[in-house]
């Protein structure tokens, strides 16, 4: 008997601390109830990039851009991103544009780019300025992507 009723005092006391709340029904000659809940969906975000790690990327002596392959950002839900630079440049030379396909990215948390189409694809194209063909040796630029709910 008093296993019963310890194993009764745990269940009612669980369903306590899970409760919202209480409801009480009146049966004559019937009754109904309701509860709306509300359930969240994380967002996932996937980046596809398809391009050669070893390889050193050819800036155009023209259009002063470098193509650095296909790449695609994929996700659940509507996004924001920027980007950003994490690393030092030769002396003189900027980023002064990233393009996915013909979409130029934001490099500005304050203005991100938005991907209301939840997908963002196509050929990664940097651009530089001028200077960067005075720079005598390869040199390695560090892309920072910051992805943001919408």
């Amino acid at each position: 008997m008093r296993k019963v009723f310890v194993v009764l005092v745990t269940l009612i006391l669980a369903s306590f601390i899970f409760a919202a709340g209480s409801v009480s029904l009146r049966l004559n000659p019937n009754a109904s109830w309701s509860q709306t809940l509300t359930f969240s969906v994380r967002q996932w975000i996937r980046v596809t990039w398809d391009y050669d790690e070893t390889q050193a990327f050819a800036i155009d002596d023209t259009s002063y851009t470098a193509t650095v392959g296909n790449i695609e950002f994929k996700s659940n839900k509507s996004f924001k991103l920027y980007y950003g630079i994490g690393n030092t440049l030769p002396s003189g030379v900027n980023v002064v544009s990233v393009k996915v396909g013909s979409v130029v990215l934001s490099n500005s948390s304050t203005t991100p780019t938005e991907v209301s189409t939840k997908l963002l694809s196509g050929v990664l194209e940097i651009g530089f300025n001028p200077e960067v063909l005075n720079v005598e040796n390869d040199f390695s630029v560090k892309f920072d992507f910051t992805f943001l709910p919408f």
